[in-house]
């Protein structure tokens, strides 16, 4: 009987440990202006995870959002959406255990205006 309960503990302790584990992830916008207006690349980075990571640009609900952009699930830790016009995001990260993170971004008519 107290094998079982000291079997059950450590795997209470070793489940809890990993619930708690968050992914931890870069996010950095380029401007690139031409003739026809103002757009961003952003590159995402996951710096922590299990990989294979899987990298979505939505419109800005991380519930109910439409999905805008996707990778595909890859080893990368780093993808880059090209060519997004202004407005309002969400970015979303989501590695091998399906573990999910992400954030608003906004980007502006020009590389000067503030987020």
């Amino acid at each position: 009987m107290k094998k079982l309960l000291a079997l059950l503990a450590v795997s209470f302790l070793l489940s809890a440990s990993l619930y708690s584990q968050t992914l931890q992830y870069d996010i950095k916008v380029k401007y690139v202006a031409d003739v026809t207006g103002t757009t961003a690349d952003i590159t995402v980075t996951a710096k922590t995870g299990e990989p294979e990571f899987t990298f979505y640009l939505m419109t800005n609900d991380p519930v109910k959002g439409t999905i805008l952009q996707q990778s595909e699930p890859a080893k990368k830790r780093s993808y880059v959406f090209k060519g997004v016009k202004p407005g309002k995001y969400f970015i979303r990260i989501e590695d091998r255990t399906g573990l999910p993170v992400g954030k608003t971004v906004v980007i502006n008519e020009t590389e000067d205006s503030s987020n």
